[in-house]
Parts: C-alpha cells; structure tokens; sequence
C-alpha cells in the first residue's frame, strides 16, 4: 500500500549485472578530551568503523545503485562520508551512479563516542603513569593527582597495618585462652605452682602488649579518619578539562 506521492524501494529482483564487494576495518581514536566529574577520570574517545563498498557496471548501459546501509545506535556518519540520498528508520541510503563497465567506491565512515574511566579515590600509581604517558595531564594537574596518589599510598599503609595489629591481638587472646585453661587443670603442687607462675607472667606480659596495640590502633584509626577527610577534600578540589 502506498499513500498518495509516496516513493518506495520495492525488491524483484537480483542484478546479474551489477557487483558489489564489500570490505570493512575500524579502530579505536586517540583520546580527544580528558575531564574530572563528580570524582572520576573521564578520557573521552571514538571508535571508528569505515565500510568501503565496490560497485561494478558490467554492462553496457548506465546504472543508479542504491546502497543501503545499516542505521546503528550511538553511531552517526563522520564528516568525510558523503551525505546519504535519504534516511529510513533502519538504513541510510546512498545513490552511485555507474557509468557503462565502469567501477566506483562508495566509502561509508562511522563512528561513536566512548570514554575510558578512573574514579579517583581508586587511583593507582599506574593510573598515574598511564595519564603522563599519553599526556592527558598537564604539570600542575600531575602535581594534583601525585598528591592524590601519596594520600592513597598512606591510607593503605595505615589499613595494612591496622590488620596486622588485629591479628596480632586476636592470637594472644587465644593464646590467653589457652593460658586460662592450663592453669585451671594445674593441681596444687610445687611444680605446678611454679608454671601457674610463669603463666601469670606471660599473660602479664601480653596484657601489656595489648595496651601497646590498643593505644597504636586508636592513633592509626584517628590517622586514618584525617586521611580520609584529606583525600575526599583533595578529589572535591581536583578539576579539569583538556582537549588533546
């Protein structure tokens, strides 16, 4: 069914007459423009799609070819590609005209914005190197992000060690355990008087070292509590835009 002056493709029939070969390649782009949102890393770049169609007359007489190509999300035509004859709701549409026993190319480019990225409370200092190396940052932005990058660095010595005192406290408890449970099977002997004593010793001994461990864990803890809010100011405070 047609409405009234309306024009549409109808296919009857295949062209013996006409070949089309078709040969694709694509690509990621370099990175256009870096830019800190709301704390993440964005470096922004296209991936490119270019589809080169070979067209061949071989007959005597003129030909119009319409090549239909594929209409994708999130892609659109790159500058350098010839504006198509008309667009459906699938497919764009381009008109060649071919000369007698002749051949044409009909290059189609596409392609679609993508970005890579890095939140920055989770940034590495290969992060870092890979920024530098393909100069997404300037000095004073290195300098920012080296700053970022050292803050993380301590945060993460602080949480290393909070777990090794952890550990360290949880084995003497269970060594206390122990400790509790031999001196209670002991009978009243002199030999046994005398390892009650060295146990009450030992034990003396790690009440002391768990003072030393709880005082170093409420300091590392407030250390790591100034970390934090130095870290989160930092990456408040971080901005940038570059076009590359």
């Amino acid at each position: 069914r047609l409405k009234p002056g309306e024009d549409r493709f109808i296919s009857f029939a295949l062209d013996l007459g006409t070949l089309v070969n078709t040969r694709s390649k694509g690509g990621r782009e370099p990175v256009f423009l870096v830019r800190v949102v709301s704390g993440v890393f964005q470096a922004h770049f296209y991936e490119s799609e270019r589809k080169t169609y070979t067209l061949t007359n071989q007959t005597e007489r003129p030909r119009v070819v319409f090549v239909e190509h594929p209409l994708r999300e999130g892609w659109k035509l790159s500058t350098d590609t010839p504006q198509p004859f008309e667009k459906t709701q699938n497919t764009y549409r381009f008109r060649v005209e071919l000369a007698p026993r002749a051949t044409a190319e009909l290059e189609v480019a596409e392609q679609r914005a993508l970005m890579d990225t890095y939140a920055l409370n989770n940034l590495s200092s290969k992060d870092l190197a890979l920024f530098v190396s393909r100069n997404y940052v300037d000095a004073a932005s290195r300098a920012e992000l080296e700053k970022l990058v050292g803050i993380k660095s301590r945060l993460a010595a602080a949480d290393a060690r909070l777990s090794e005192i952890e550990s360290e406290s949880r084995e003497i408890g269970e060594d206390q355990q122990r400790l509790r449970e031999n001196i209670k099977a002991l009978n009243e002997t002199a030999e046994a008087r005398q390892l009650i004593a060295r146990y009450v010793q030992k034990a003396g001994e790690q009440e002391t070292r768990l003072e030393q461990l709880v005082a170093e864990r409420r300091k590392l803890q407030e250390e790591r509590a100034r970390l934090l809010a130095e870290l989160e100011a930092a990456i408040r405070g971080f901005t940038l835009e570059r076009k590359l």
